[in-house]
């Protein structure tokens, strides 16, 4: 009986830890993913303008998000306009 006892404590804790040790791993895993999330640069700080820069256009850059976002850039973009981050698209000619 004693040792039905100890048995039964053994697994029921064992299972506890199993339990929490899931839940911190999803917590953990969450929590991640959201810090992962890069912070978007100010127009100013990239020199972002409303108007081409020659051939560089925001339409034609890697980082760019139709019709009026950019992955990188905080804020609505112009498809016309242009900054010092930009970076040709493999579409782009």
């Amino acid at each position: 009986m004693a040792g039905e006892l100890k048995t039964t404590f053994a697994v029921l804790s064992r299972r506890s830890l199993l339990r929490t040790a899931a839940a911190v791993t999803g917590v953990i895993g969450t929590a991640s993913r959201s810090i992962a999330a890069p912070a978007k640069i100010s127009k100013v700080a990239v020199n972002y303008q409303d108007h081409p820069d020659g051939d560089k256009r925001c339409d034609k850059c890697a980082q760019f998000q139709p019709p009026d976002t950019c992955k990188m850039v905080e804020g609505t973009i112009s498809p016309q306009g242009s900054c010092r981050i930009f970076m040709p698209s493999h579409n782009s000619t």
